[in-house]
């Protein structure tokens, strides 16, 4: 047998291998050291070339092995903490690093970044900040520690503080897209319109010929109802990038914007040509032909996504507009209105009397929440304000711990009431146990609404109502009411809704994720002011 020092110089070049970019021959070196050693830094090599090669179980186990043969190695304490974070298991994590510290500045830096990142996941964005902090204060430069504090100030809406962190990552580091994107959410949000987007043009003057920069400013172009804009810089980043699909699908989004039907359906379908698997592709030629009155086409595409991806709401809510224009009776069957969408009036949390005086309370604590100006410029509400985070973290606040509470018995008793069916899209996944997807608030003022949309993270979707103008009370006029059933483009129904449900203060609205609901517009100068939330199966 070879001797350990083999081992370690096996280690070494399966290390320089992977910097080069080879790691299928960096994997046989670390296997031979392994081998001939069985040490943990072997076994930590393989895992990230493991996780290089995004086999993540693999690289999971590996990092498993090297603290089974050294509890108190750190790089695999870290590198397993970043995995944990990365596949959305931040409170794993943590306990990972409780109590883990060294002295080396550089390691001891990447530590608190990744405690920070799993603190940030859970919510507890104060603790998150700290750890940031602390990195920055290790090593100035560690610019990703930078970014993920400027995320933080935003969570504990120091917004101006968190404008700054931005401008300075993107200085630093000009090509860092995430921090681009992050900005200029904010300074929308805020509505700094003379500065919005900005960077991205000062960015491409740094990199000329690099079309990321054009492709990413052009996406928030279309959100921005900004077509023409956006379809121009599309144009310009096709002759950077020829028939490049993400690029199409950019320009077939832009051009159904504009109208041009028959544009954008030749861009998806050349998109498609060249990247036949890509859902995204798919879900939009789909909602092109459905604009274009094609509803067999429509239904074949929302069909052939739907096979690589069965749960994929977007596809679903296609199918069952196709479906729906064809007049044969399956869309019925698929959204079912009457039976899945259900109110439930809950009873007041512990500690108050009626639910007004409960739902009054917590209107006055959402005020602290709702600090932009302006709504996310990604997002169906116009003309309000969204909360950052997940709301329904654990211990955030009490009275939303005792909201939560309610919700969930009204979900227990939904799902309990759902039947059986492993042919139904939104039946099979019926579960006794479920989870939160994401929980937030929106607010919307003097004629706000929500646009017709679908969750594409959910199973289950909600409103909960905390405050309302008088307006909704009209049930002619139907102001701020919510809508089921109306696409967010014209295909030409006679009757786009199909169930209307009035808001009530302490009322909760539940109902698949994948069915078309937006809001009736109001006039009125209280706000109207919910809570939602997506919930998902488990086991």
């Amino acid at each position: 047998m070879l001797a350990p020092d083999n081992a370690l110089i096996a280690v070494h070049l399966g290390h320089v291998l992977r910097q080069l970019g080879r790691p299928a021959e960096a994997k046989v070196q670390f296997l031979a050291a392994i081998e001939m050693a069985a040490s943990e830094e072997g076994h930590y090599g393989l895992g990230l070339v493991y996780q290089d090669l995004m086999d993540l179980p693999r690289a999971e186990t590996s990092y498993g092995a090297a603290l089974a043969r050294n509890r108190g190695h750190l790089p695999a304490i870290l590198a397993l903490a970043r995995l944990y974070n990365f596949t959305n298991r931040p409170e794993k994590a943590l306990g990972l690093l409780a109590n883990t510290a060294t002295t080396e500045v550089v390691l001891a830096a990447a530590i608190e970044h990744a405690r920070g990142t799993a603190f940030l996941a859970t919510g507890q964005n104060e603790a998150a900040l700290e750890c940031f902090e602390r990195a920055i204060a290790l090593r100035p430069d560690h610019i990703e520690a930078a970014h993920s504090r400027a995320i933080a100030l935003q969570s504990v809406n120091r917004e101006e503080d968190a404008l700054t962190g931005f401008r300075l990552v993107v200085k630093k580091n000009p090509a860092d897209l995430a921090a681009h994107h992050n900005l200029n959410q904010l300074l929308y949000r805020l509505k700094r319109d003379d500065e919005f987007l900005r960077s991205y043009d000062e960015a491409a003057a740094q990199f000329p010929g690099a079309p990321h920069f054009a492709l990413a400013k052009a996406a928030f172009l279309v959100r921005n109802e900004r077509p023409a804009e956006a379809l121009e810089l599309y144009e310009q980043t096709l002759k950077l990038a020829p028939g490049e699909p993400i690029v199409l699908q950019g320009r077939a989004a832009a051009q159904l914007k504009l109208h041009q039907v028959d544009a954008a359906i030749a861009s998806y379908e050349e998109g498609l040509k060249r990247s036949p698997q890509d859902i995204n592709m798919l879900t939009g030629v789909a909602a092109a032909y459905l604009i274009s009155r094609a509803p067999k086409k429509a239904e074949a595409a929302a069909l052939k996504a739907l096979q690589m991806a069965p749960e994929d709401q977007t596809g679903l809510s296609l199918l069952g507009t196709a479906w729906r224009l064809m007049e044969d009776g399956r869309d019925d069957e698929l959204n079912r209105y009457d039976e899945f969408v259900q109110t439930f009036d809950l009873e007041p949390p512990s500690g108050f009397s009626d639910m007004a005086a409960f739902c009054a309370e917590l209107d006055s604590w959402l005020d602290s929440q709702h600090s932009d100006d302006r709504e996310h410029i990604d997002q169906s509400l116009r003309g309000g304000t969204q909360t950052i985070g997940n709301l329904f973290r654990n211990g955030r606040n009490t009275l939303l711990d005792g909201l939560r509470l309610r919700i969930e018995e009204a979900v227990r008793r939904y799902i309990a009431g759902l039947p059986r069916d492993e042919r139904h899209p939104f039946l099979r996944r019926r579960r006794q146990d479920f989870q939160f997807a994401g929980s937030w608030s929106s607010r919307l003022k003097d004629r706000g609404f929500h646009t017709n949309h679908v969750h594409p993270a959910g199973w289950i979707s909600s409103a909960f109502y905390v405050a309302l103008p008088e307006t909704t009370l009209d049930s002619n006029a139907r102001e701020g009411w919510i809508k089921f059933g109306e696409p967010s483009y014209d295909v030409g129904l006679r009757e786009p809704t199909r169930r209307a449900v009035q808001p009530l203060v302490g009322r909760l609205v539940l109902f698949p994720s994948y069915m078309w609901h937006g809001t009736v517009p109001f006039h009125a100068q209280r706000s109207r002011t919910t809570i939602a939330f997506d919930a998902v199966p488990v086991g």
